[in-house]
């Protein structure tokens, strides 16, 4: 790889990308920034620039293609660029497709901090493969959170402070029943009381931004 990094950003929120552009260039090792907010403005990008390394949003979506399918062809087109992938909806399928069909050279949290992007650069830059520890776990607590539909209609409620009768009054099943459930996910998730399930399950939700609409861009050290 050269001595100069360019950089294509793959990202069809502007001010998100404004935001990681001025990010980008603070490295000292970077040289350009391109920006591309659609497949067709990438292309032409890879075919008047020499780009490195690209910064892919997963979630990129137009009526054609999504985040995978563009890291697919650019892949396929151009087998010597690094990609690093952003997501701000981190599933442990995503991450297994990513690495497995080797679309993926870095795996990052959209909203991770300064120091922790330019980490993933370096590590790219010199051929190897970076996954940040927000993603990492993220996909902890997702392994361990496989929970049915009424366990979660049961830790959602817990989570909220009633007690385990008014959790029964409300889904409209017996106490006993509720009982067995708390005491099921209780021995699962080894926690030992309301509370500590609740915070596990508040982890798993912010984890996988479940809440989450918009990103912000990575301003803060």
């Amino acid at each position: 790889m050269k001595q100069t990094i360019d950089i294509l950003l793959i990202e069809d929120s502007k001010s998100y990308a404004q935001g990681m552009e001025l990010l980008l260039k603070q490295h000292d090792k970077i040289d350009n920034v391109f920006y591309a907010p659609d497949y067709k403005t990438a292309m032409d990008v890879f075919k008047a620039e020499t780009i490195d390394i690209v910064i892919l949003d997963l979630n990129f979506e137009t009526s054609d293609f999504d985040g995978f399918t563009i890291a697919k062809k650019i892949r396929q087109q151009y087998p010597g660029i690094k990609i690093i992938i952003l997501s701000q909806h981190t599933r442990k399928q995503y991450h297994q497709e990513l690495f497995d069909n080797n679309l993926a050279d870095a795996y990052l949290d959209k909203q991770l901090g300064v120091k922790e992007t330019y980490a993933a650069l370096d590590a790219v830059s010199l051929g190897k493969k970076y996954v940040d520890n927000n993603i990492l776990e993220m996909l902890e607590i997702e392994t361990w959170m496989r929970v049915s539909k009424r366990e979660r209609e049961v830790i959602e409620l817990l989570s909220q402070g009633l007690t385990q009768k008014e959790v029964a009054d409300r889904l409209c099943i017996s106490p006993k029943t509720i009982e067995v459930h708390t005491r099921n996910l209780f021995e699962r998730f080894e926690v030992k009381n309301t509370t500590e399930l609740a915070v596990k399950y508040i982890q798993y939700k912010n984890a996988n931004r479940e809440d989450v609409e918009d990103s912000k861009p990575p301003f803060q050290i």
